[in-house]
């Protein structure tokens, strides 16, 4: 799966370039391109419903497995989310004003209530995706065990109904105070309306492991896919892009998984890797360093700021997900007790 990974840090760049790219006089598409980039979220959430499938498929048969997943998941979110918080902390007051909204964010539920609310920008804005996140992996076992026991028919439709009802109801583009295709969204919990992403990554990854995707081998499929994905962002720039959207990431996330040609070969070299792991602190991080940069470059000295924001942003990401992401990870993760070996009769 590694060509997944390295879609992950495009993605992320969307999201970066969303947050903090100035379109003032850019040609149409490209600032079309720029004010979609919000919708690399929808991206995440379809992949990580994809990944955590394939990893534990066979791997959640007891409350064991179950145990060493949530410390797994532990390990890969919470110590960059709060190094993240952390670095933010020096240029903000409100954590100190708001103790309980604080407290939401450090368990990470601050994005647990309506989609009209704007609680899970608090402290860390991007935080409230890992909020939305953090729902999922407490659905994911009782989701996977569901969604395992239908026949690949099953899933075929299972299929085409979350992506007609993402699509529909324009989830892409939801989020805090988002917009509502319905009224009656803003009575449900913004993880809920999220919902059918994941559930369609973890459908879209069954089928893979059914061989089912098979067919879509091809790098003509994967060339197609990106095409389609990427006309889709440049093409428009409404509260109704994500429907298209949705299919494109559908699309894309199937089509390279199952390749194994010259897409496959081109987002597999190692720099693209680096770059693809290293996304999610470049995500979580864009806004503290950003922030800091401000602090650091003032004045006169502002245009030297904006100039070395990227680069040393996607720097910074590399450093922490070497030095504090990777060895994090594998400290918490020693902590999980090794799964019983089959005994022997």
């Amino acid at each position: 799966m590694t060509q997944l990974t390295s879609l992950r840090f495009f993605a992320a760049v969307c999201v970066l370039a969303f947050h903090s790219a100035d379109v003032s006089g850019a040609p149409y598409l490209v600032a079309n391109f720029v004010k979609n980039g919000y919708l690399g979220v929808s991206f995440f959430f379809l992949l990580s419903g994809f990944i955590l499938t394939h990893s534990y498929f066979d791997k959640m048969s007891d409350w064991g497995d179950v145990r060493r997943f949530a410390i797994a998941r532990f390990a890969r979110i919470y110590p960059v989310y709060l190094l993240a918080l952390v670095v933010a902390l020096p240029l903000l007051t409100l954590p100190f004003d708001y103790p309980l909204a604080s407290l939401a964010t450090l368990g990470l539920i601050q994005a647990w209530g309506a989609p009209t609310s704007e609680l899970g920008f608090f402290w860390n804005p991007p935080g409230w995706t890992l909020s939305i996140e953090f729902f999922f992996y407490l659905m994911f076992p009782l989701l996977l065990a569901l969604l395992s026991r239908l026949t690949n028919a099953a899933l075929w439709v299972s299929l085409a109904v979350t992506v007609l009802i993402f699509a529909v109801m324009c989830l892409p583009g939801l989020g805090p105070t988002g917009y509502l295709a319905f009224g009656w969204m803003e009575l449900v919990p913004l993880p809920l309306l999220r919902l059918p992403e994941f559930m369609t990554g973890i459908i879209c990854a069954l089928l893979f492991r059914a061989g089912a995707l098979d067919r879509f081998r091809s790098d003509l499929a994967a060339i197609l896919a990106m095409a389609f994905t990427v006309a889709t962002l440049i093409a428009t720039s409404t509260e109704t892009t994500g429907c298209f959207a949705a299919i494109g990431f559908v699309a894309l996330i199937a089509t390279c998984a199952v390749n194994d040609g010259i897409v496959q070969r081109a987002l597999s070299n190692r720099p693209l890797l680096l770059l693809g792991k290293a996304s999610y602190a470049l995500y979580l991080l864009q806004i503290p360093v950003r922030g800091w940069t401000l602090v650091i470059f003032t004045g006169e000295w502002n245009w030297v700021g904006r100039l070395l924001y990227l680069p040393l942003l996607i720097i910074v990401s590399v450093v922490v997900f070497i030095l504090i992401e990777e060895p994090a990870r594998k400290l918490l993760r020693g902590s999980i007790p090794k799964r019983a070996s089959p005994s022997v009769a």
